[in-house]
C-alpha cells in the first residue's frame, strides 16, 4: 500500500519548477569537463550553497582530482537513502553542430538544453527538489538523506576509490539512487540494477625512428600492419572473444533473468532500431538472445584506430608507429587485473611482445539482484507514475564505478528512453516533462523508503 498521493507531488514540483530550473541553469551554465581541466571551485561553491539553503550539512573531500560533495540531511531515522551524483560533463565538442551555447541552459520546444543537462546535472536536481518535494507536501521522509557528488565520472572516476576506500561510512545505505529515477505516464520505464565493468587499454606499436617511403615496406617493420595482426588474434568474426581464459570466470546467466528476457515487449529492440536507423543487429541477434548478449555477456571493442597518413590526398608512407584504443566490458565475476593480465599473456603468446598494452581506465561489474526489495520498491512506484509495469534490467551495457558502493548499498537506475536526449552529444537535453516526472517520482521514494520492512 502506497502512502502518498502522486498528484500532490506533481503539483508540488510544478510549482516550485521554475525554481528547480534556475537552479539547474546556475549549475549547467558552469563549464566542468575534468578532461578540460576546468576550474571546479565554482560548481563546488555552488551545490555547497544550494545544499546548505535547504538544510544539509554539506562537506567536501580533496582527492588526487575532482573533489567529492557529500551531503547529509539526518532526520535519526533507522534506515537512509542515498543518492550518487557527478557534476563533471563530457566535452561539448563539435561546438558547430549546438544550436545554443553548450554552458548556457536554454528551454526549446518544451526541452532543457545544455551541456551536463542530462547527465548528470539535471537528475541531481531532481534528486535535491525531490526531497524537497516530499516535505512540503508533508510527507516527511522516514529515512535519512545522503548525497555523494563526484567529478570524475566521465574520466572513469579516477579517483573516487581514494574517497570510497578512506569513508566506507557514507556508502552504507539502504538503497541508493544511481543518479537518477523516472516514470512518466503511459511509457515503459527500465529500472537497471547492474553494470558491466570496464577495462581499457591503448595498444602502442613502434616501427623505425620515422616515417618510411612505402617503397621501403619490404625492408621495415610497418606498425599498422603489426597492429592490424593482433587486433585479429583478439576477436573473430562470430564476436567470440579468442584470450585464453577470458570466460573462465564468467557466471552463466540465471534462469530469472532469461525470463525476465522472454517477457520484454517487442518495442524494447524497436526502438534500437529506431536510434541506430537499422532494421536488424549485428548477427541477426533479436529476443532473449539479443539481450544476453547486450547485457549479461563481456565485449571486446576497437573504439579508435591511428596509424600512418590520413589527411587528404595520397601519402607513400610507412607510419613509424600505430595506436589502438580498445575496451573490454566485463560481467561477473571477472575482475580487471586478471584481464590485465591475460591480454599481456595472449600478445606475447601470439607473437606480438613488442606492442605496449597501456591499462588507461578500469571499472569491476557490479549488480543489485532484480530480486531485492530496493529493485521492487522502484517498480511499484514506476507502475504507480506510469501504470504500465517497469521493465527489470539485470545490467546495463555500459559501466560506471557502482562496484564501489554495491558491496555496501544496494543501488539502481529508474528511468524511460529517450532518443533525443542526446547524452554525450551536441545539444543535449531533458523533455521539461521528465524533470518535472523525476522530481515527484523521488519524493515518492524518499517517502516511501522508511515505511517499508
Amino acid at each position: 500500500m502506497l502512502t502518498y498521493d502522486k498528484y500532490k507531488l506533481l503539483e508540488a514540483a510544478k510549482k516550485n519548477e521554475q525554481s528547480e530550473i534556475e537552479c539547474l541553469k546556475k549549475l549547467v551554465d558552469i563549464p566542468t569537463c575534468y578532461d578540460k581541466q576546468h576550474d571546479m571551485k565554482p560548481i563546488i561553491a555552488q551545490l555547497t550553497e544550494e545544499f546548505e539553503k535547504r538544510g544539509y550539512q554539506a562537506r567536501t573531500f580533496s582527492t588526487s582530482g575532482a573533489p567529492v560533495v557529500v551531503a547529509e540531511k539526518n532526520l535519526g531515522m533507522e534506515k537512509t537513502l542515498l543518492f550518487y551524483n557527478h557534476y563533471d560533463v563530457q566535452p561539448e565538442e563539435p561546438l558547430e553542430e549546438w544550436k545554443s551555447p553548450p554552458y548556457n541552459l536554454s528551454t526549446r520546444n518544451d526541452r532543457l538544453y545544455g551541456r551536463g543537462v542530462s547527465d548528470d546535472k539535471g537528475p541531481l536536481v531532481a534528486n535535491l527538489f525531490g526531497v524537497q518535494t516530499a516535505l512540503e507536501v508533508g510527507y516527511e521522509p522516514r529515512c535519512n538523506i545522503r548525497f555523494i557528488v563526484e567529478g570524475e565520472e566521465e574520466a572513469g572516476s579516477i579517483h573516487l576509490a581514494e574517497f570510497c576506500k578512506a569513508h566506507p561510512e557514507l556508502l552504507k545505505a539502504d538503497g541508493c539512487v544511481w543518479e537518477g529515477a523516472n516514470a512518466v505516464p503511459n511509457q515503459r520505464s527500465e529500472i537497471c540494477a547492474g553494470v558491466k565493468g570496464d577495462v581499457y587499454f591503448e595498444l602502442h606499436v613502434k616501427g623505425f625512428h620515422k616515417d618510411a617511403h612505402s617503397g621501403d615496406a619490404p625492408i621495415v617493420i610497418n606498425p599498422a600492419w603489426r597492429l592490424v595482426w593482433a587486433l585479429s588474434t583478439i576477436k573473430d568474426e562470430k564476436e567470440n572473444i579468442l584470450i585464453d581464459g577470458f570466460y573462465d570466470d564468467v557466471v552463466p546467466p540465471r534462469r530469472e533473468e532469461l525470463e525476465l528476457f522472454e517477457k520484454y515487449p517487442p518495442e524494447q529492440i524497436e526502438q534500437y532500431k529506431q536510434l541506430y536507423k537499422t532494421d536488424k543487429f549485428l548477427l541477426g541477434r533479436e529476443g532473449v538472445g539479443f539481450w544476453k548478449e547486450l547485457t549479461l555477456r563481456p565485449t571486446c571493442t576497437i573504439c579508435g584506430l591511428l596509424a600512418g597518413w590520413t589527411g587528404p590526398g595520397s601519402k607513400t608512407v610507412v607510419g613509424r608507429e600505430a595506436m589502438s584504443k580498445v575496451d573490454f566490458r566485463i560481467v561477473p565475476d571477472q575482475k580487471v587485473d586478471r584481464v590485465k593480465r591475460l591480454l599481456r599473456e595472449h600478445l606475447d603468446k601470439h607473437g606480438f611482445s613488442d606492442i605496449e598494452a597501456r591499462f588507461l581506465t578500469g571499472y569491476e561489474p557490479s549488480r543489485t539482484s532484480i530480486d531485492h526489495p530496493f529493485i521492487r520498491l522502484l517498480a511499484n512506484l514506476a507502475r504507480d507514475f506510469s501504470a504500465k509495469d517497469a521493465l527489470l534490467v539485470p545490467s546495463s551495457q555500459g559501466s560506471g564505478p557502482a562496484y564501489l558502493f554495491g558491496s555496501y548499498t544496494p543501488w539502481a537506475a529508474c528511468g524511460t528512453f529517450d532518443p533525443e536526449d542526446n547524452i554525450h552529444a551536441p545539444n543535449e537535453s531533458m523533455r521539461l516533462n521528465d524533470l518535472r516526472y523525476m522530481t515527484a517520482f523521488i519524493a515518492a521514494v524518499a517517502t516511501e523508503l522508511g515505511t517499508k520492512k
